[in-house]
């Protein structure tokens, strides 16, 4: 068997996101819709199809304090990128993202707890071009 190289021929492109307005485009997303029960709505296969990016929510069942940190980064990075110029939206729900965001001075995004994948993707389609986008066009 051969093993790829680890050469800068076998890695991608960082220029390859240029004009690719997935790119500008983040959901948060709950954990439920990244790892969905059998049966469930597999989220990211919505968003991959609709060019959306991901950042995962922590899980309901982590403890408190480990949530509250990990969603005050979370939060950090949405006040970082939506300087940037990105969009944001919520996909479910998780306790203390709210203040986490507020903590920053960003509102929270336009959310939906989807029952199908056409809700989700209907949802996604409505949203806006992303300023960031329309700026790397021009």
């Amino acid at each position: 068997m051969t093993r790829a190289t680890s050469g800068p021929a076998s890695r991608p492109s960082c220029g390859a996101a240029v004009g690719d307005e997935r790119s500008f485009r983040v959901a948060l997303v709950a954990d439920r819709f990244v790892n969905p029960a059998p049966g469930g709505l597999d989220g990211l296969a919505v968003l991959a199809a609709a060019g959306w990016g991901v950042m995962q929510l922590p899980d309901d069942a982590y403890p408190a304090e480990v949530a509250r940190l990990l969603l005050a980064e979370v939060a950090e990075q949405v006040e970082e990128f939506s300087r940037h110029g990105y969009v944001f939206v919520l996909i479910g729900e998780r306790a203390g993202l709210d203040e986490a965001l507020h903590a920053v001075g960003v509102p929270v995004p336009p959310g939906i707890t989807p029952a199908s994948a056409a809700e989700l993707s209907e949802f996604l389609s409505a949203q806006p071009v992303p300023p960031a986008a329309t700026a790397a066009r021009e």
